[in-house]
């Protein structure tokens, strides 16, 4: 008789074979040594982004044990907003101790800019204030802007401090004079006046190399063609185009992609689609911003009209960086793998804790990315068992439990009732 106990072993072990082979990856990168333990960005290649089968899916790390390490994706954003404190100078910063006991703030707008507020960092204080603005030209003669302004609450719960805005109507004084009432407690600690501005900053890229570029000239159309061909579909976000023209030339250009068309399961047509429209002109920097375009082929129609045709000398292809952030230890080998389309996004505790993660990290990057299936198919040849032949031996094995489960099953009704 067939034991159960082993049927259910060989099971097990048949699962845990298919389980081996759907985690097998493609391609393979290692990192560079880190000398410390922390939480590191590694940079990920666009040979990684473009080994990826499905939109970094498939990417995972693992340590030099095989064991997988949580990690979390960032990616750079095609602009990026950043806002910073502009201080003004505060010249006088006073306290009158007696009658009519107040402030005063002297703040100095030296370019006279045209302003219409104020943000005070103030140091936390749970009281109600009323001020007078006043502003100057020459810091000696003052003329109100606006009279009787509560603050109310001047805290936070947060930090040390709060910022507190003090609108008035726009004013291009040379000086202004903030006078703060005190006659019924102490001082408020006002500590910088200014206002907060915004910087736009074009994101990081990844330089894209080894595509080929051929320029056509249809000259009855008046057009030329572009074509521009890589080894593997890549993740595109921006393209450059260097051109040797005219000192003045203005054309309308496309990006194209190659589509086809079957008849009646034997006749073929290809066409082109284009999918963006944009400018190439000698008062630019011709660049072409994509979300996400990922192709191995495509090309750039450009419409001379009666001109000559320009001449595209150079095709600079970049890629947002991506990165994984996740924690690393000192002198432990890691690696990053990819190229599996069974897989998909990971499920990280990490994610949940990703404000807890210091936000300056010191960065590590992958050595260049190689392809791992090949040796496996040679160190492993004669040995891979063929998936058709594991799920014949499934389901072998899951006749035998139905077999032996309603065996079971009548045996025990027709056991002696006591």
């Amino acid at each position: 008789m067939i034991n159960m106990d082993k049927i259910l072993f060989i099971f097990s072990l048949v699962l845990m074979s298919i389980n081996s082979l759907a985690q097998e990856f493609d391609w393979e990168a290692k990192l560079d040594k880190v000398t410390k333990d922390a939480y590191y960005k590694i940079n990920i290649s666009p040979g990684i982004v473009s080994a990826s089968e499905n939109n970094n899916a498939d990417i995972r790390l693992y340590d030099a044990s095989n064991n997988e390490i949580p990690y979390i994706v960032e990616k750079e954003q095609m602009v990026n907003r950043k806002e910073f404190f502009v201080e003004y100078k505060i010249i006088k910063n006073e306290s009158l101790r007696k009658w009519p006991y107040y402030s005063r703030i002297v703040v100095h707008n030296p370019d006279k800019d045209e302003i219409s507020n104020f943000q005070l960092v103030i140091r936390n204080a749970d009281v109600t204030k009323s001020l007078k603005l006043s502003g100057s030209d020459d810091g000696k003669h003052w003329y109100v802007i606006k009279d009787k302004y509560r603050f109310r609450s001047i805290y936070s719960d947060e930090s040390v401090s709060v910022i507190k805005i003090l609108n008035f109507p726009k004013s291009n004084y040379e000086y202004f004079e903030i006078l703060i009432d005190d006659w019924r407690n102490n001082p408020i600690n006002i500590q910088n006046a200014g206002y907060f501005d915004m910087t736009l900053e074009e994101g990081k890229y990844a330089r894209i190399s080894g595509h080929e570029i051929m320029q056509t000239e249809l000259k009855k159309e008046k057009q030329s063609l572009l074509e521009i061909n890589f080894p593997s579909a890549q993740l595109v976000n921006k393209i450059q185009l260097k051109i040797d023209g005219p000192e003045f030339y203005h054309r309308e250009a496309e990006i194209l992609v190659k589509d086809s068309t079957v008849y009646k399961k034997k006749d073929t047509e290809y066409f082109f689609t284009p999918i963006h429209s944009f400018i190439i002109s000698s008062n630019s920097l011709n660049n072409v911003y994509f979300n996400d375009f990922r192709i191995k082929e495509f090309f750039i129609r450009i419409n001379n009209y009666d001109n000559q045709p320009i001449k595209i000398t150079s095709v600079n292809i970049w890629q947002l960086k991506h990165y994984l952030v996740a924690s690393l230890k000192k002198d432990e080998s890691y690696f990053i793998r990819t190229g599996n389309s069974d897989l998909v996004q990971p499920e990280y505790d990490l994610k949940y804790f990703k404000g807890e993660i210091p936000k300056k990290l010191n960065q590590v990057s992958a050595k260049k990315i190689v392809n791992i299936s090949e040796k496996k198919e040679i160190g492993q040849k004669g040995l891979q068992v063929n998936k058709i032949v594991i799920w014949l031996v499934i389901g072998g094995i899951a006749i035998l439990l139905i077999y032996f489960t309603t065996k079971m099953m009548k045996d025990m009704g027709n056991s002696p009732k006591i």
